[in-house]
């Protein structure tokens, strides 16, 4: 059994394995995001994009954008949904370098939360701010404690994706606020790769701490994909912020 990095053997399963989320929805709510803080951009960044998802709908709507990502196995799916203006490169988003400035950038799906220090956290927030402008608009989410309580810590969930089993654990160390998630592939009876991501639960005040430090304004914070304050049983934290 051979352990890999996170997202290495992953990557070839995930959509199928995400198959439940609806992407349609949620692409539909970053958009409206977009257009009440910034309008109409001319370019648009996404950190940690994955798959692709997101990137392939917006210039399928003849958006121009760049996804970025520091998976290359994952890149190598998404760019099979590479068309027209939406185009892919690999880079950790603490340390990326971008020649023109975006007008809205975004980052969901708990991309932050895989930055497991806040000083990581920090130095996501500052590189970031040399890919903006004045009126760059960046939104992005957290995974809440209550989504792990409730839907990973202790679960043991199973898949099968083209004859490879998929088994996927979750436990949840609330002291030192980390979610550590075992991914284990079995072919033909055999444990044949497991990968281990770990990732660090963020309160709305720590967010805030480091936005501040940081040199941002936060415009609003909002609950799932609502524009409305969280609450106790938020499942993921928006916040829409621009440099200040």
């Amino acid at each position: 059994m051979q352990q890999v990095v996170p997202y290495s053997v992953l990557a070839r399963s995930y959509d199928h394995i995400l198959r439940h989320v609806d992407y349609q929805s949620w692409y539909e709510y970053i958009v409206e995001v977009m257009h009440r803080y910034f309008g109409s951009p001319s370019l648009i960044l996404e950190l940690g994009c994955g798959t692709g998802r997101f990137g392939a709908k917006f210039a399928r709507d003849n958006y121009t954008i760049i996804g970025i990502d520091r998976s290359l196995d994952m890149l190598h799916v998404a760019k099979a949904r590479t068309f027209k203006k939406f185009s892919i490169f690999c880079a950790d988003i603490r340390n990326f370098y971008l020649s023109t400035p975006a007008d809205f950038i975004f980052s969901v799906h708990d991309t932050m939360n895989y930055l497991s220090r806040p000083s990581d956290v920090a130095k996501a927030l500052l590189n970031l701010k040399d890919a903006m402008h004045e009126r760059s608009i960046f939104m992005f989410d957290v995974t809440t404690e209550y989504n792990i309580n409730r839907y990973f810590d202790g679960k043991m969930t199973n898949y099968e994706v083209r004859g490879t089993d998929v088994s996927w654990t979750n436990s949840f160390d609330r002291k030192r606020r980390i979610v550590s998630s075992v991914m284990t592939f079995t072919k033909d009876g055999k444990k044949v790769f497991v990968e281990r991501h770990i990732q660090r639960i963020y309160s709305i005040g720590d967010i805030k701490k480091i936005l501040a430090k940081t040199g941002f304004e936060i415009l609003d914070i909002f609950g799932d994909s609502t524009f409305q304050e969280p609450c106790g049983e938020s499942v993921m934290i928006n916040f829409i912020v621009r440099k200040k």
